[in-house]
């Protein structure tokens, strides 16, 4: 399958990285030769060119590609481009006269979300763009999802309530240490299924019910709901300070990023502080909707200024989060807060090696809006593409596959349970469409049943997706 992406910044490159290592045919446009230079270290076809050109998008195959997906820094490149690449399309290969013609799937990154704001369903028809990604809430979402469980390595939305989270078993894991994961999901009541075990000094592999685990081991669970994350946490040994229920937070910047996190906070029944040392930033923020809410409060001052910050009582909140522009200023300030005294701190950076660097120095929970883009256009991608994929950089050694159960599926009607036994695979969720139409993302039981329809979402070494494929296959 041919997959297009226009940018080779950091977003592209890490899309079209993750794709060719599926082995899909990835091709990658760029109008600046410095990107392209970095780009190349990928091994995938790199086009010098104008992504809004369209004799770059002829010459990149547009008439044989699947998916079109558009990572530039410009927002309106971006949607041009998309609109473009199907009109394009259409020239080529009309429909009247190519009925059976895949249809091109096509993906936005978004930075603005005024932009598409209100525009879900529209989007389609006006900018031909089928998925736009704009990574605010995602980040928000992970950066939220985190902070209220600090004990945990990381955490992967998967949409739809339904999550990825790596914990490390602590000596003191009662429950979970020297037993196998049969007996510990016996023994903790509503304990998700693990699919990845990490042990040092050797290779991550996917558990079954007789494995047994051990203190150091890192374990990767897919659940659905935040609500799980304590269990797991407390599982693995951890204590937490409990997470109150009305916290104080204090928000670095009201940037567009600060005021929807400052949304967030106020709808769960905060407390919010919003400081900003840019005086029309805050008062933008003060005349916006959420400006005159009795549980916001928004100060213009100096940043750096600790007198201040030990005035306003920084050291009482629960939590600080830094959302400004600059990622060294913004590690700078998370710093700075826990160090006078918060107890759980987190920012969001654009850099992910950044983000990776400050997450291994432990003082502070960072999100990279950038490794967020590329997951969630990473998972678009997927939806719509059968076959293997990588979920988790830091586990690079286990893959997640998606299968369609279609009818006269050979798996079709056979229980979670006969599946697995198959194969050295756990299938962690299955995706269905309710009764409303809407398609939801559940654990299955052991006992349950695959119908017509149901995507699988299973987890297995790299090593056995040939043969898990087999298992697969219609």
């Amino acid at each position: 399958m041919r997959i297009i992406i226009g940018g080779a910044g950091e977003v592209g490159r890490g899309v079209a990285r993750a794709l060719y290592n599926e082995g899909q045919d990835v091709v990658l446009i760029d109008s600046d030769p410095i990107a392209i230079k970095e780009a190349q270290s990928i091994d995938a076809f790199v086009l010098l060119g104008d992504v809004s050109r369209r004799e770059i998008l002829k010459e990149a195959g547009i008439r044989d590609a699947q998916v079109f997906i558009a990572a530039t820094g410009s927002d309106e490149r971006n949607m041009i481009s998309c609109a473009l690449a199907r009109d394009l399309l259409e020239e080529e290969l009309p429909i009247e006269k190519f009925p059976n013609r895949p249809r091109l799937l096509t993906i936005a990154r978004i930075h603005d979300a005024n932009l598409i704001a209100d525009e879900e369903g529209r989007l389609s028809r006006w900018a031909g763009v089928d998925v736009a990604i704009c990574p605010h809430q995602a980040s928000i979402d992970r950066l939220t999802a985190g902070l209220k469980s600090s004990s945990l390595n990381d955490v992967l939305p998967l949409g739809g309530d339904a999550w990825i989270v790596e914990v490390e078993v602590t000596p003191t894991a009662n429950d979970l240490a020297s037993y196998t994961l049969g007996q510990a999901e016996e023994k903790v009541d509503g304990l998700p299924k693990a699919f990845t075990l990490c042990r040092k000094g050797q290779s991550a592999f996917v558990p079954d019910d007789d494995t047994i685990v051990e203190v150091g081991d890192r374990l990767v669970f897919a659940t659905i709901g935040e609500h799980t994350f304590k269990r797991i946490s407390k599982a693995a040994g951890h204590v937490e300070p409990p997470y109150p229920e009305t916290p104080r937070v204090a928000i670095f910047g009201a940037t567009a990023l600060g005021k929807q996190l400052a949304t967030e906070y106020l709808n769960e029944g905060c407390w919010v502080t919003v400081l900003d040392e840019h005086l029309e930033a805050a008062n933008e923020l003060v005349g916006s909707s959420i400006g005159a809410h009795k549980r916001l409060d928004v100060i213009h001052c100096n940043l750096g200024d600790l007198d201040l910050l030990r005035e306003i009582e920084l050291a009482e909140h629960d939590i600080a989060i830094s959302a400004l522009p600059d990622d060294h200023e913004n590690i700078a300030i998370a710093m700075r807060a826990a160090d006078i005294g918060v107890e759980r701190t987190g920012l969001v950076l654009d850099d992910s090696a950044l983000a990776r660097v400050v997450r291994r120095i432990g003082l502070t929970y960072a999100v990279s809006e950038r490794r967020v883009a590329i997951d969630s256009i990473l998972m678009q991608v997927h939806r719509r593409v059968p076959g293997h994929y990588q979920l988790m950089p830091s586990v690079p050694e286990i893959v997640a596959m998606s299968a369609a159960i279609s009818e006269g599926h050979s798996r079709l009607g056979q229980t979670i349970q006969k599946i697995e036994k198959k194969g050295s695979f756990r299938i962690a969720f299955v995706e269905r469409e309710n009764s409303e139409g809407s398609r939801i993302m559940f654990r299955p039981k052991s006992e349950m049943t695959v119908k017509v329809g149901d995507r699988l979402i299973l987890f297995v070494s790299s090593d056995d997706v040939p043969t898990v494929e087999k298992v697969l296959e219609r």
